[in-house]
């Protein structure tokens, strides 16, 4: 598969995380809870990946908290 092609499945698995991300939030409260449900899924999309789209995907996942507000720099 091409980098253009993994980007584009990449992508589309990080824009359905996005989505899922407000009523993972109101599941889970509790930042004890939150943060392991967002970090199984998290985890299946970098694990999916290969090693050269990981640090992408790991910024894509930052920019996504960050403006959520739940990740502060």
């Amino acid at each position: 598969m091409s980098k253009l092609h993994r980007r584009d499945r990449e992508r589309i698995q990080l824009n359905r995380l996005l989505v899922q991300l407000p009523s993972l939030q109101e599941e889970f409260p509790d930042p004890a809870d939150f943060w392991p449900a967002f970090a199984g899924l998290a985890d299946l999309i970098v694990d999916a990946s290969v090693p050269d789209d990981c640090d992408w995907i790991a910024c894509q996942i930052d920019a996504m908290l960050e403006a959520r507000g739940l990740l502060v720099r």
